[in-house]
């Protein structure tokens, strides 16, 4: 995996040697005195190849986005000892290129599907079908994953099109998990340790401006747990109930954004927020009702003679008039 690759794509690494105290350290110092400083050196790489567009949806107890998709980037740093290795690397980029570049690839145009998902059904099975439909052609068999929510709501995808993901959720956050060990699996634990990496930083982000970081030491021979255990997802998500927003109506669960379902349709639990925002949600939830009582009264809802029901598009429209 040298680092030999001619590529006129746009291209960003970086190579940060942080120092402080480092009087009297220059390139005639031995690597023994230099360590007496406080020094280490770090290496970040990005490149506009480590991406991969995939489609997904967060699901959790009593929730769950629509089937939705991003445009996802990856970075990747490293950070090593006091000195450099004997080729003047603290690792080769090409390195880590080659094997981030292939978990972007195997990412990429695919749904990702949490395979430990506490609150999806998620089946895969044999389909048998002829070529051309005709059950006399010959028989052609096709796996396909069957995802039910809770909601009763059904995904029904080829399997060659998804991402069997060992992660509760898809989110960037556990994506970044994932990928964190995927890489530490490609570039080799003992390989990193015996060139005084110590720690992995992996960078996933499903937009500009969103981000997830997850930052872990290398395990070693004497590390409490083995590699899989570090990379095993769940052992870093929290169990029990998930934990309420302060101020409820402020989040994009509560404002009915677009891409987002809630399976249960409750009103927002009282949190005791007496904030205008809180106040404000509720003032207009009681507006809304008034305004739908008001209407109902008046006969605005009145079957129509030739058998037309209320639909509604036609409640949405009084609650949207206030």
């Amino acid at each position: 995996c040298g680092n030999n690759e001619q590529d006129t794509k746009v291209e960003s690494f970086e190579y940060h040697i942080r120092a402080s105290k480092m009087e009297g350290c220059d390139s005639s110092s031995t690597v023994q005195s230099c360590n007496n400083h406080r020094t280490y050196f770090e290496v970040n790489v990005s490149r506009d190849t480590f991406k991969f567009n995939a489609a997904h949806f967060v699901a959790y107890q009593g929730f769950r986005e629509r089937l939705h998709g991003h445009n996802y980037r990856v970075s990747v740093r490293l950070l090593g000892s006091r000195s450099i290795g004997a080729d003047g690397y603290v690792i080769d980029f090409g390195c880590v290129k080659a094997i981030t570049k292939q978990v972007c690839k195997d990412l990429n145009e695919h749904f990702l599907c949490p395979t430990r998902s506490n609150v999806l059904t998620i089946t895969t099975t044999e389909e048998e079908e002829g070529k051309n439909g005709d059950a006399d052609d010959e028989v052609e068999k096709r796996s396909i994953v069957k995802v039910v929510c809770e909601d009763g709501s059904t995904f029904v995808f080829p399997r060659v099109d998804c991402a069997m993901l060992p992660i509760v959720h898809a989110t960037a956050e556990e994506l970044a998990i994932y990928v964190w060990g995927e890489i530490l699996k490609g570039l080799n634990d003992d390989y990193l340790l015996a060139r005084g990496i110590h720690t992995m930083e992996v960078t996933v982000s499903e937009a500009p401006g969103q981000d997830a970081t997850f930052r872990m030491g290398i395990p070693g021979p004497e590390s409490e747990v083995n590699k899989d255990q570090v990379c095993d997802v769940s052992r870093y998500v929290s169990n029990g109930n998930v934990v309420p927003m302060p101020c409820a109506s402020t989040t994009e669960d509560w404002r009915g954004n677009k891409n987002k379902k809630r399976i249960k349709t409750e009103a927002p639990p009282d949190n005791g927020c007496k904030n205008d925002c809180c106040i404000g949600s509720q003032n207009k939830l009681s507006k809304q009702l008034q305004a739908l009582a008001d209407a109902m009264n008046n006969g605005a809802f009145q079957n129509d003679p030739k058998g037309k029901s209320i639909s509604v598009q036609d409640l949405q429209g009084v609650l949207d008039a206030v």
